[in-house]
This record gives C-alpha cells, structure tokens and sequence, in this order.
C-alpha cells in the first residue's frame, strides 16, 4: 500500500469552540408556556471557529485547534467541523474535556439575543497544543480573543514569518488587546473594541490610533454601518451590504472569514472588505452564525451585487 501523504492546512485557527442552541422565539410566548416551532438550530459557533469554517466552504485546507472529549456535546462540535469541511488533524482528544455550549434566544421583534452559556469543563488549549512547525508553514491563521494564552502562542509562532494572521478581539484587558494588535498582520476590530484599545470615538480616530500601536492592516467595523481601513491614500470606507437580516449572530465571524477567503485568493484590501461584507450579510438572512456560509457557487451566483472588480476576481471559479 502505497504511503499516504501528508497534507498541510492552508488555514489554522483556534479560540472558543461552542455549540449553539438557536431559537427565534414565536409570537406571543409567556413564561411558563410551551411553543412549536420550527426556528430551532443546533450548531457549531465562536468566532475563530465560525470564520474557518468560511475558508473551508471556499475550497482552502482549513483546521481548527481544539481540546475535545467523547461527551455528546463534543461529538456535536466534532460533527459540525466535518460538516464544514474542516480538518480534524488538530482537534485533541481530551476525555475529560469538552466544547462550550451556549443557548440563544432571538427575540422576534427586536431581534435582540439573551445568551446563556456554559464553559463547564472546557477544554482550555496548553502549550503543547500549538502546532508551531505547521503554522510556519500554513498561509494563514485566524484567533480570536477568548482563550487568550493560546492567542498569543499562536500570534507569536506566525510573526515574522510568511504566515499571515487575522486576529478577532471582542474583548480583552488592555495589555492583552496591546499585544495581540502588535504581532497580528490583520487586525479587524468591532468598533467598541477598537474604542477601548485606543480610547478614541470615531473610525478615522480609531484607525490613526491603532496605526501607532501595530504594523499590520487595521480595520474597524460597525454593522449596518460598514467597515474602515487604513490605506495610502486615507481612510477606505465599505459599505454594508443591507439585507433582511433575521439573525447577526455571527456576522462578524462571517466578516473575518470573507476577508480570508480574500486574503488567501491574493485579492487587494478593497476587495478583501467587499467580499466580508458580502460574506456578512449571507450570513445575516439566516438563523445562527453558520447556516448563511456561503460557498464559491453562492458567489458566482450572486455576482450582480458585487463591485466589476470583484466580479471578475470571483468570475475565476467559474
């Protein structure tokens, strides 16, 4: 039998790894009561593990870091990798451990989430965890800002090297945001994060700011409102791409992993936050932070909507 080849992931990502139960709940509901309903999801969510699971959906070697046990909600998280086409070369078997769960419910009307969550148990990532020699070698990572200590390893074993990182922070003490903003060839902000590193208000302030604390790219974004970035030539502002939106859980995962997508197909950074914001609003129209993942034929279909530059960066895949 001839010897199997081993294969090196283009994207590595790690953070918090969650499975989500989702529910929009129906009209009318009074405690105490019971309610049908067939707005009811159960998925994969974190924002690391959300965006890798769009370079995947886009064709790109793609894997996740994880510490997992053989409980019912790690065999969830394992099958929501595979369903996503994510390699499960990193994702460490831990008995003892397990993915987070969280439960969400949307309010119908104004659309507002009450989370509840649990971390019981979790699989917190160790030093040993880091695969540094295939991050040397990956084009690509993506961290977020929940598992912190593994954030840091992870930034550090790519700086300085060809391997390009896209860093999600939604929160974090200062000295912690700090560094990440310091090693992080990509780093895309929401717009209260990025007030909080730089301690200025608005977007053009942010970005002038968090020019002198990095070198890599920095961009804010805002919802509805768009994304910012620093360029030669001044600030580039990227509309939102308005939708019906049903669920935002997950829009910004959806934001950084169209970004990478972009990153990984060699697009400029104009088209880069066009396809994120695309990648967003996909994501928007359903319920959860993975069910709207759009993949290569979405894009080609949906070409109207997209700038005549992007248009022809995503005409390649047909």
């Amino acid at each position: 039998m001839p010897e199997m080849q081993e294969t090196q992931a283009e994207v590595i990502a790690a953070g918090i790894n969650v499975v989500d139960i989702l529910t929009r709940l129906p009209e009318g509901v009074v405690p105490g009561g019971k309610y049908a309903t067939d707005e009811l999801e159960i998925q994969g969510g974190g924002p690391a593990s959300s965006a890798c699971c769009m370079t995947a959906a886009f064709g790109h070697r793609t894997a996740f870091i994880a510490r997992l046990g053989h409980d019912a909600i790690s065999t969830l998280s394992r099958a929501q990798f595979k369903e996503a086409g994510v390699s499960d070369e990193f994702l460490i078997d831990s008995p003892e451990q397990r993915a987070g769960v969280s439960v969400v419910q949307i309010d119908r009307a104004s659309g507002e989430r009450t989370v509840c969550y649990s971390l019981k148990n979790y699989g917190w990532l160790q030093p040993q965890d880091i695969p540094r020699d295939a991050i040397v070698k990956a084009k690509l990572v993506i961290v977020d800002g929940y598992d912190s200590a593994a954030t840091l390893m992870i930034l550090e074993a790519a700086h300085g090297t060809p391997c390009r990182s896209i860093v999600d922070l939604e929160h974090g003490d200062q000295d912690f945001l700090l560094k990440c903003i310091s090693l992080a060839t990509e780093v895309i902000l929401p717009l209260h994060t990025a007030r909080a590193a730089t301690g200025k208000d608005s977007p053009e302030e942010i970005l002038a700011g968090l020019t002198s604390l990095g070198s890599g790219q920095m961009i804010v974004t805002d919802g509805a409102n768009g994304s910012w970035a620093t360029t030669p030539d001044g600030i580039h502002h990227q509309p939102a791409f308005l939708v019906p939106a049903l669920d935002t859980n997950g829009c910004g995962d959806a934001y950084h992993g169209g970004y990478g997508v972009g990153l990984l197909e060699g697009w400029p950074l104009a088209l880069r936050m066009e396809f994120g914001a695309w990648a967003a609003s996909r994501v928007a129209m359903k319920l959860g932070g993975r069910a709207g993942i759009p993949d290569r034929a979405t894009a080609l279909q949906e070409r109207p909507l997209f700038s005549p530059a992007l248009q022809a960066a995503v005409s390649r895949w047909a």
